[in-house]
């Protein structure tokens, strides 16, 4: 593999199976590096025949929704105006010609849901608040959080719900202060189940659930903020079915289960379920995924979700009675999914095949595109083996080695042990483009799942209070695995990691000098600090540090790694993009300042018009450079 081979590859997302149950529509997006941007079309799916056919051809598309006959899909698309922040809608018929517009809206939305005949609901951030940012000279901030990775500085946005009917203005549903995170219509599309919180100064972090009337517009507040984290919320039958938790046993991280709401209290229906409710595995080749990946689905009497277990992620199905079905088996990762009549559409990773689109029906998963197969075909890999290690003696950690490309019995190689974000997620034994990259290049790649990854449970991944010792531990015990390899170098290592693998990454050149070389990516180095700049730092760090600013800041210093920078040897490059506001610039300048201040080798890239998600859809021409610059560092350090 190269770096370039980035710009070949085909990202899939947002699998819809028309009404008629004949088609399946989906988003196919390729990197466009001329105009650094990302090319995105809607795709067809004619399930009699098999064929495959792009249905739009300007590659600004959106999101889209069928029209009740399925013969018709709108979509949201820029291609009149993509720098002007509104949105335009376009019919186009599945036998073929122009897409025809039906509409313009003055701000941006975010989904469509078709209400019969004309008439369409929206969901989309308030232009009000948007017109006060781009046209005022200063800035109001009157709420936390105020600031959103990918989205910079927000103030009081909020996202609201609309209906637009074809031709007409688009009418708003919702009050200013409610913010709108996931939505579903009732099955005669009279009503709306909301979760989402209002409020003026502080956003909760347990969210409510309310139901708005479409015909009244009236909205009834089912479970009140506060008294439970209502995460989704559907209709099934005559009751309605949520997910969530009282956050009360471990924290923001913890498992959340199924419930029926029953007298206005969640009824839980999966007591036994200790697992995340969405596709963890880690994976820098997705693009556009749906909210399905965090949320679930309700066709033919069932519950349709996505868990992560273990190592790979599956698809699901749930009854009323509590009993669970794996829908899927033989695919990773499931990255996307749509179900209609028990017939499963499901955007995946299978092995070290990139995405494709697979049916799932009657246990069978059938594989119906082929983007992206030259991957496996045409390009040399290296596959994961497993190195299992463990530091207690009762947890044992999941991990891999990847040999390089070119390897030859005899010869020993540097190596990067690459630790992933969260830290509640999760590597896999999928495609990982940079790691390919990395063994192309002539190294072992070695990655492990230490305590605080998920898919094994609360008791796994809690490691609230303890950030720094028992995954520390886990992870140094696998490097000693590592380093037993006769084909491994051990005074050529390095470590990499970005986000939680960022924060644990500086933490590890404050408490050792085994690397001979470190890249710390979007990376934590201050807990103090992060509390009250972060678009997640108000709740996050007091949660999962178990200790606030006012009543056990020693604690919060003694977690950070900004406390043992003084201790650092380890060269280090610092990655870091100036519109991240999840973990935020200042940290990664922070930790470069230190080292500098101390005679250590470092180096810090900031890349502009970036944010958290540079690695995962960053543009093209920013994502080749940051592939450039890592590779550099270690080759400088590790091979020199």
């Amino acid at each position: 593999m190269s770096p370039e081979d980035l710009l070949k590859f085909r990202f899939l997302s947002g699998p819809s199976i028309s009404p008629d149950g004949r088609s399946i529509c989906y988003s196919v997006h390729k990197a466009d590096l001329e105009k650094n941007r990302y090319d995105s079309r809607l795709w067809l799916h004619i399930l009699d025949s098999g064929e495959n056919r792009p249905l739009t051809g300007s590659g600004w598309e959106k999101f889209f929704c069928w029209n009740n006959d399925g013969e018709e899909i709108v979509f949201a698309s820029d291609r009149k105006d993509p720098e002007k922040g509104t949105t335009d809608l376009y019919a186009i018929a599945l036998g073929g010609g122009e897409a025809q517009p039906i509409g313009s809206l003055t701000f941006a939305i975010s989904s469509i849901v078709h209400l019969g005949g004309n008439r369409y609901l929206l969901s989309g951030e308030d232009p009000r608040e948007s017109e006060k940012l781009a046209e005022a000279d200063y800035m109001v901030f009157e709420q936390v959080p105020f600031c959103s990775n990918g989205k910079g500085y927000t103030a009081q946005k909020r996202t609201a719900l609309y209906i637009y009917e074809r031709g007409g203005e688009a009418r708003k549903l919702t009050p200013d202060t409610l913010d709108v995170d996931r939505y579903r219509l009732s099955p005669d599309k009279t009503k709306v189940l909301i979760t989402g919180p209002d409020f003026t100064d502080v956003r909760p972090i347990r969210s409510g659930l309310r139901e708005l009337d479409l015909k009244t517009g009236e909205i009834d507040e089912l479970i009140p903020d506060g008294a439970f984290a209502c995460k989704c919320a559907d209709y099934l039958d005559e009751s309605v079915v949520l997910t969530g938790s009282k956050l009360d046993r471990h924290g923001i991280n913890e498992n959340v289960a199924f419930h029926v709401l029953k007298d206005g209290v969640p009824r839980e229906i999966t007591p036994g379920l200790d697992r995340g409710l969405r596709n963890s595995v880690g994976c820098d080749c997705r693009y556009g995924t749906s909210d399905l990946n965090l949320a679930f689905f309700v066709d033919s009497g069932k519950i349709w979700f996505v868990s992560t277990d273990g190592i790979e992620s599956h698809l699901h199905s749930l009854d009323l009675s509590g009993k669970i079905v794996q829908e899927t088996e033989k695919i990773s990762s499931v990255d996307d999914y749509h179900v209609s009549g028990r017939k499963a559409a499901v955007i995946g990773l299978k092995g070290l095949a990139l995405q494709e689109l697979y049916i799932v029906e009657s246990g069978e998963e059938r594989r119906v595109s082929g983007f992206n197969g030259w991957t496996t075909s045409d390009r040399i890999l290296s596959v994961p083996e497993p190195l299992a290690s463990r530091s207690d003696p009762g947890c044992p950690i999941d991990g891999w080695i990847m040999k390089p490309t070119d390897y030859r019995e005899g010869e020993r190689y540097p190596a990067i042990i690459h630790i992933h974000g969260g830290p509640k997620t999760a590597f896999g034994e999928v495609y990982f483009h940079e790691m390919q990259l990395w063994a192309a290049r002539g190294y072992v790649v070695a990655f492990c799942n230490p305590r605080g990854s998920d898919g094994k449970g609360n008791d796994f991944d809690d490691i609230r209070g303890k950030y720094g010792t028992v995954d520390y531990e886990d992870i140094m015990a696998f490097t000693d695995e590592v380093e037993k390899l006769p084909f491994v170098d051990e005074d050529r290592m390095g470590v990499t990691g970005g986000s939680y693998g960022g924060y644990m990454t500086n933490w590890i050149i404050g408490h050792t000098d085994r690397f001979k070389a470190a890249v710390s990516q979007r990376s934590i180095s201050n807990w103090i600090s992060k509390a009250g700049i972060s678009d997640i730092g108000y709740y996050f760090v007091p949660d999962q540090q178990d200790a606030d600013i006012w009543d056990d800041v020693e604690k919060l210093w003694w977690h950070s790694p900004l406390k043992y920078a003084d201790r650092a040897t380890t060269p280090t490059l610092f990655i870091h993009s100036d519109e991240d506001y999840r973990c935020e610039l200042s940290q990664g300048l922070q930790m470069f300042t230190a080292l500098k201040r101390h005679g250590v080798g470092s180096k810090i890239c900031v890349f502009k018009g970036e944010n958290h998600e540079l690695s995962r859809g960053g543009k093209p021409r920013e994502r080749l450079a940051r592939l450039e610059e890592i590779s550099r560092w270690f080759d400088r350090y590790l091979k020199d």
